[in-house]
């Protein structure tokens, strides 16, 4: 006897321990509600399955900001990620529960103290030409060593955001990742 088998789930290749704890800290309430004690990535990654965000952030757009992207794990229920072929970056889209003004004082309590959630560096900026309105933010991460760069924009009712996490190397992300953005916009469900 024979029995069906649902479909199968992607196989995914796993990320880096490196990539990981970064990219748990950003889509963690866009880093700034972790302050104190981050959750493991264990508690933060659920199991890969396809998300309408996948037809938005796709591979030819993750190649824009990733070598060689590979679908990953997502981190959380609505969003799409994306390795790097050596699993050290992690690109994500996703969608914030928090109202754009929420993620705005959420930025400023980051940057004024960012040690409380593991981070130093923290910068914001306005960014035009973005939905309605938009901030990018760059931080760097003390352990494991890491660059994370995001994009928030408020789009018609929708909060979202595009995060870039990778091993810190002085370079600046967060105008690259903004022309992304500026890209998937349009594409992005009401």
């Amino acid at each position: 006897m024979t029995h069906a088998q649902g479909p199968r789930e992607p196989a995914y290749p796993p990320l880096s321990h490196a990539a990981l704890p970064a990219a748990v800290a950003v889509l963690c309430g866009l880093l700034a509600s972790c302050a104190g004690a981050a959750p493991s990535a264990a508690d933060r990654v659920t199991a890969p399955s396809a998300s309408r965000l996948c037809d938005v952030l796709d591979a030819a757009t993750a190649r824009q900001v990733l070598t060689a992207p590979v679908p990953a794990p997502r981190a959380a229920l609505d969003s799409c990620s994306y390795a790097s072929a050596d699993r050290t970056s992690l690109l994500t889209l996703s969608s914030s529960s928090r109202s754009y003004d929420a993620e705005v004082t959420a930025a400023r309590g980051l940057a004024g103290d960012p040690a409380s959630a593991g981070m130093r560096v923290v910068r914001s900026a306005e960014v035009t030409g973005l939905g309605q309105a938009a901030f990018s933010e760059t931080a760097e991460v003390f352990q494991p060593p890491q660059r994370v760069a995001l994009v928030v924009w408020r789009a018609s009712s929708r909060v979202w955001v595009l995060t870039l996490a990778r091993p810190a190397d002085g370079r600046d992300d967060a105008e690259r990742l903004v022309r992304v953005a500026r890209r998937l916009d349009a594409r992005l469900p009401g």
